[in-house]
């Protein structure tokens, strides 16, 4: 697919017509990344740590198109295509194929259902944007719709399974928004990917009959800005139900936080705190219990094994105080200490860690911008280890830099 997204690129790239010309622009965005050592849930567009990496963009849009290709290089899986794409858009209709990033929830940092804790994965996608209208009032609410079918790389004896998923968000009015989300995995080396098999995917029940070895997980998020000049807080939340009942989501992971922000202050800040909980009791019925998230006797909620959802993966439960400062047109500082619980119930098959383990990460960064060019520079330490993914406790410096032509 990807051999076919690079030709097409190239085509379009050199083969538009010159009439056309005043609207089309070609963008491209070179950066490299250092970390000295790694840390639970570093995000850097990058991916990974304690490895220099490298990143090369080439954007191309015309009216109604847009590519990307994204060459990355680091020490461990060479040459990647991750974030390369090829859209078309058509009204409130946009078509496209790739690797792009999805990051499902209100909260800047954290999804329960699709983070960037993972790599993009490979997929075609819809998405519909739209206003609503009316003759006799103006009004600010929107709505949008996205649904993708893509492969992953799962750890698992299973050849590439697909993952189908599905958000919609309704925004009532400028301050209010509403999400609903699914995320099906079906398919796979000896499982179904016939028309029953999509169709239980997408709608129906999956805990019995042909297709029960599909794994869903859906859910709903909220954000709420508080019309208060004077007190400008935000309100969002997410949860995401791991098992199926009577075709709903049941056994429920949390996210929550509050956001406070000002721009009338000498140096415009953002702060707030945010909680997450992947963990989940056992039912009245006896269903579900440790361990439930992210995790399913045929598929593992990963890509290249990592966890698509939040970075504390399963049975873990974190508690985050962070904030940004803007101390001039250029420069900016944000800082973060957080208490995370991993493993929570000493759970020997765990992805991160073998047992039991809990601490902090703190990190304070700077970034510097001007015109095209961006540098960020940032200390960290991670006060325990997560032996399965050979993360010790550590302290760290980090760097990225790049340069837009």
């Amino acid at each position: 697919m990807f051999k076919l997204l690079l030709f097409l690129f190239i085509s379009l790239t050199i083969g538009t017509h010159p009439v056309f010309a005043q609207n089309q622009a070609l963008k491209i965005n070179i950066s490299f990344a250092y970390n000295s050592d790694q840390f639970l849930g570093l995000q850097n567009e990058h991916r990974y740590s304690d490895n220099g990496t490298a990143k090369l963009d080439m954007k191309y849009d015309t009216n109604n198109s847009s590519s990307q290709l994204a060459l990355n290089y680091n020490g461990y899986d060479s040459f990647t295509l991750d974030r390369s794409y090829l859209q078309y858009t058509s009204g409130i209709a946009t078509f496209g194929v790739g690797a792009i990033d999805r990051h499902w929830s209100f909260s800047d940092k954290t999804s329960l259902i699709l983070s960037h804790n993972a790599r993009p994965f490979k997929s075609v996608y819809l998405k519909l944007n739209n206003r609503f209208s009316n003759n006799r009032v103006h009004t600010k609410a929107n709505w949008s719709f996205e649904v993708f079918n893509g492969f992953t790389k799962d750890p698992l004896n299973i050849n590439e399974p697909m993952l189908l998923g599905a958000r919609a968000v309704l925004s009532p009015f400028d301050r209010l928004d509403f999400e609903l989300v699914q995320t099906s995995q079906w398919g796979g080396k000896n499982y179904s990917s016939g028309v029953s098999a999509l169709g239980s995917a997408i709608i129906f029940d999956t805990n019995k009959n042909s297709n029960s070895n599909i794994n869903k997980m859906a859910g709903f998020g909220i954000s709420y800005l508080i019309p208060n000049n004077q007190i400008p807080l935000r309100i969002y939340g997410q949860a995401i139900g791991e098992d199926e009942a009577g075709n709903l989501p049941s056994c429920y992971a949390h996210l929550a936080g509050l956001e406070w922000s000002s721009t009338k202050i000498k140096y415009p800040t953002t702060v707030g705190i945010e909680a997450v909980d992947t963990r989940i009791d056992l039912t009245s019925n006896g269903n579900c219990g440790a361990n439930t998230m992210y995790n399913n006797h045929i598929y593992s909620y990963t890509n290249h094994g990592d966890t698509m959802g939040a970075a504390i993966d399963t049975e873990s439960n974190s508690l985050e105080f962070f904030g940004q400062t803007q101390l001039s047109q250029k420069v900016n500082i944000k800082y973060s200490t957080k208490l995370v619980t991993i493993n929570d119930s000493n759970w020997p098959g765990h992805r991160l860690s073998s047992k039991r383990q809990s601490g902090l990460i703190n990190s304070l960064g700077i970034s510097w911008v001007k015109n095209e060019t961006f540098f960020n520079a940032q200390i960290y330490n991670q006060g325990f280890s997560l032996d399965k993914k050979g993360i010790n406790s550590v302290y760290g410096f980090g760097f990225l830099s790049a340069i837009k032509f």
